[in-house]
């Protein structure tokens, strides 16, 4: 796994990639909504809940994969104003 911070134009980005089995085209555009999950002992709400703590906080989370060649999630989040 890497873990990449940047910080520039008023804005942070956490970018997480991992290099595991990648998400399938099929549910990648599925994984954000709530109770959808892959996994026999999954609730389907972790990816849900993230989505909407960053955007309350007027963020963005986007992901990329590839099946097979792992995944990357990226998290923006606007710096607050300079007071």
């Amino acid at each position: 796994m890497d873990l990449f911070v940047e910080n520039g134009n008023r804005q942070a980005t956490v970018r997480i990639r991992d290099n595991g089995a990648g998400i399938p085209a099929d549910k990648i555009d599925r994984i954000f909504n709530p109770f959808f999950t892959t996994k026999d002992d999954g609730t389907g709400l972790g990816m849900a809940i993230a989505k909407k703590t960053v955007e309350a906080h007027e963020g963005t989370i986007d992901v990329v994969s590839e099946p097979g060649r792992g995944a990357e999630f990226v998290v923006t989040l606007p710096l607050p104003a300079k007071s």
